[in-house]
């Protein structure tokens, strides 16, 4: 079953550092969104599995974080049963 992340950066310049230092991909990756809501950033992915949030954790995003010293909440979790994709025009 597919996981949905929720995740909270401190502001857009925050999200923008660590999202240059970790790529726009990473196996497992079904879809990433930011968005901004009351001055932070909320962050929504979709990954397949649990395993691979954990891997790209470990290998890039905690020592991405640690390299530019951004700290983050931790991020909700939850298993989804449906995911719908439609292409915004």
């Amino acid at each position: 079953m597919a996981i949905v992340v929720t995740a909270w950066a401190s502001s857009r310049n925050a999200y923008a550092a660590v999202h240059e230092q970790v790529g726009g991909t990473a196996p497992g990756l079904i879809v990433h969104t930011a968005s901004e809501v009351d001055g932070k950033v909320r962050i929504v992915e979709v990954w397949e599995s649990r395993r691979q949030i954990d891997e790209f954790v470990q290998a890039k995003l905690g020592p991405a974080l640690a390299k530019l010293g951004v700290q983050m909440d931790q991020p909700e979790l939850s298993e989804t049963f449906s995911i719908d994709h439609q292409r915004a025009e």
